[in-house]
């Protein structure tokens, strides 16, 4: 499980990463960044020690018995050090992720909306725009609020810029 989950992690970030780059090298007008996300940078440490704890689980079923005191004790140990490291890392890395991308991306042009929830009402979005009046744009906020996809929010911009 823990194997799967880290898989599952390092492909979601693979995704992420890939659409961020995409909307950049293609100048899209708006994207946005999905700020939950960042936690699934560390969280394979978590992971890791669920696969340990799993590992000695099944150790101790095929053989019929418990580890010796010291080696359990040792195991519980590293299990408990895994699994709080990478919970702390999870949201104190995730902080600092999503200060490292809102600077990678103010390097490429782009300026945060100060209020995504009022135009995506979504947690855990920033909205990131090419031009800082989009972020009150009545139109764009309309459709937003009807559930348009940025993919076409983008191209109705590109339309009214051209």
């Amino acid at each position: 499980m823990g194997v799967g989950l880290t898989a599952l992690s390092i492909w979601i970030l693979w995704l992420n990463h890939r659409d961020y780059t995409q909307a950049i090298q293609t100048g899209a007008p708006i994207f946005l960044e999905d700020t939950g996300i960042t936690v699934l940078y560390l969280a394979p440490i978590t992971y890791l020690g669920l696969a340990l704890l799993g590992m000695c689980g099944i150790i101790v079923a095929i053989r019929g018995k418990g580890f010796t005191k010291s080696i359990g004790g040792k195991l519980n140990k590293a299990v408990a050090l895994l699994v709080i490291t990478g919970l702390f890392g999870m949201f104190f890395g995730s902080h600092i992720a999503n200060k490292l991308w809102a600077e990678h991306f103010e390097n490429q042009g782009y300026v945060e909306c100060s209020q995504p929830f009022r135009m995506t009402s979504k947690w855990f979005k920033a909205v990131w725009v090419d031009s800082i009046p989009l972020c009150n744009d009545r139109r764009v906020l309309k459709m937003f609020g009807a559930g348009k996809r940025v993919s076409d929010i983008n191209r109705i911009i590109e339309e009214s810029r051209h």
